[in-house]
């Protein structure tokens, strides 16, 4: 091995990192442009995103797409489900979704670590306890941040977490087994 291929090798490593992050933040971005009708209301396909980034990429990749991510969103860029028209930038993260898409970030993180440590299981016990570990925590910090636009108590309950927890269950049933055929593929 010459010196001058040795020197390539961490820009090409660097290289790929880069784009992966950058086609993380796309994906991230075009998951919450697609709305799915669902009942009992209609839901983005980005917790799947969040979800999955953290099991694919783990947990310092898949939590650094998701601040990339908000740090887009932050500058005004349209990342986020609603924009435009709905306000963009520190307005939109400020407002009563800003908590989960904090959690976001934890959630990715979360995911990533708890597949990660549970390394010994197989891969559907895994990813599962990996996505509930995540949404925990995606719910508990946008309820926290809600509560404090709405109040806490059953309002909070019926406005940010019931309506969503069918279609997110379903979402996170949608990402563990895409996980978990990922990491069969070989076996069979």
């Amino acid at each position: 091995m010459n010196l001058e291929s040795t020197q390539r090798q961490p820009l090409a490593s660097l290289s790929r990192e880069f784009a992966t992050i950058l086609i993380g933040t796309i994906l991230l971005t075009l998951s919450a442009k697609i709305v799915v009708p669902f009942y009992p209301v209609p839901m983005s396909t980005q917790s799947l995103a969040v979800l999955g980034l953290g099991l694919f990429l783990g947990p310092v990749r898949g939590g650094l797409v998701v601040v990339l991510y908000l740090l887009e969103g932050a500058l005004g860029l349209p990342v986020f489900a609603g924009t435009p028209p709905a306000p963009a930038g520190l307005v939109y993260i400020a407002g009563p979704t800003g908590g989960y898409l904090i959690g976001f970030a934890l959630a990715a993180a979360a995911a990533g670590w708890m597949v990660q440590k549970l390394r010994g299981f197989q891969p559907a016990f895994r990813a599962t306890v990996a996505v509930l570990f995540g949404s925990m925590l995606m719910y508990c910090t946008g309820l926290f941040w809600l509560g404090g636009f709405i109040g806490y108590g059953e309002k909070l309950m019926n406005a940010g977490l019931y309506p969503f927890l069918l279609g997110d269950l379903a979402k996170a049933a949608i990402a563990v087994v895409l996980y978990t055929g990922f990491q069969n593929r070989g076996r069979v």
